[in-house]
């Protein structure tokens, strides 16, 4: 769009350009058919990664409250007080553990679909540009052009 509006004639003693309307208007489609659909992409990619996050969060906590009541069924005696102790200290390692393991792959997941959606813009971008050249490079708009500028 820009290399058109550039192109375009300029009007004498005002900041006005004269260009082909209907050559920005198929740029405009093009972007409003591309680019809404990335948008919804890389939005179902975060919901995604927020619900992940979510359960890895849900399943820590419930790791955490399983070892507490485990603990309270322990404290009977004295030795089985450490035993206890000791295991819950375990269980609650190992559940940070994994709320920490599944909160990395969440965010891997997310960087992998992002990375995704970035090289499917890139491509879009690169044919919107090829598409541009073509227009421009086409001996219907190389007449045009020349109208324009007498």
């Amino acid at each position: 769009m820009e290399e058109q509006i550039n192109q375009g004639s300029s009007i004498p003693l005002s900041p006005y350009r004269v260009v082909n309307a209907e050559t920005l208007i198929q740029l405009v489609e093009r972007l409003r058919i591309n680019v809404p659909s990335s948008i919804r992409e890389s939005e179902r990619t975060l919901a995604d990664r927020d619900l992940i996050l979510e359960e890895a969060r849900d399943e820590a906590e419930r790791i955490i409250q399983e070892a507490t009541e485990r603990a309270r069924e322990l404290v009977s005696e004295n030795a089985l007080v450490r035993n206890a102790r000791a295991e819950a200290k375990q269980i609650i390692a190992d559940g940070e553990r994994a709320a920490q393991q599944r909160a990395e792959q969440a965010d891997q997941y997310a960087v992998e679909v992002l990375q995704e959606l970035a090289a499917k813009l890139s491509v879009t971008s690169q044919q919107v540009d090829n598409g541009i050249r073509m227009l421009q490079d086409s001996p219907l708009t190389s007449s045009d052009q020349g109208e324009t500028d007498q």
